[in-house]
């Protein structure tokens, strides 16, 4: 039987294991070999704990209330649901964005200029057409990079949001019962 370790493997993986998600390969080949079991899956950190992320989520509501009181309005829920996400995760989500359409909209231009440099004369410099080259090769691959890492933060908030919400919304039930 193999031991599992106990931490989080993403805490303690390199750049280039963050990247490309290759973190993940322990669980993965357990997984593709036999059904994941408790004992198999790493523990949940502390910032995406259910209790802490309602707390958050309570916290932020209750000052909701109190600023929607002294303004004369009413409460908004999306507003307290917005503020427990980090500011650190939105700047990420805005510059993955940025760089995936920074590659998806480089690829026709680096075409042209490629294009362009082996039309132009009728002696081809390989040398003059290998940065375009290159270019057009890693484009797509960092543009796949931008875009699975966008998806990874996007399902993560989204679920760090459901849990916040479905345990406010519990707890508020159950105090009324």
């Amino acid at each position: 039987m193999e031991a599992f370790s106990n931490k989080n493997p993403q805490r303690e993986a390199g750049f280039l294991s963050l990247l490309t998600f290759s973190w993940m390969n322990e669980i993965l080949k357990v997984g593709s070999t036999q059904p994941l079991e408790e004992k198999h899956l790493f523990p949940i950190e502390t910032s995406n704990q259910a209790e802490k992320l309602v707390g958050d989520l309570e916290r932020e509501w209750q000052a909701e209330e109190r600023a929607s009181a002294q303004k004369g309005t009413r409460p908004r829920l999306w507003r307290a649901m917005i503020r427990i996400i980090s500011y650190r995760n939105y700047i990420i989500m805005t510059i993955l964005r940025v760089f995936y359409s920074l590659s998806h909209f480089s690829l026709p231009l680096m075409m042209w200029f490629f294009l362009r440099s082996i039309a132009a004369g009728s002696e081809i410099s390989y040398i003059a057409t290998l940065p375009f080259v290159l270019c057009i090769a890693l484009l797509p691959a960092a543009r796949s990079i931008f875009s699975s890492h966008m998806v990874f933060k996007t399902e993560m908030m989204a679920i760090r949001l459901k849990v916040a919400l479905v345990g406010f919304v519990y707890k508020k039930v159950s105090i009324c019962l």
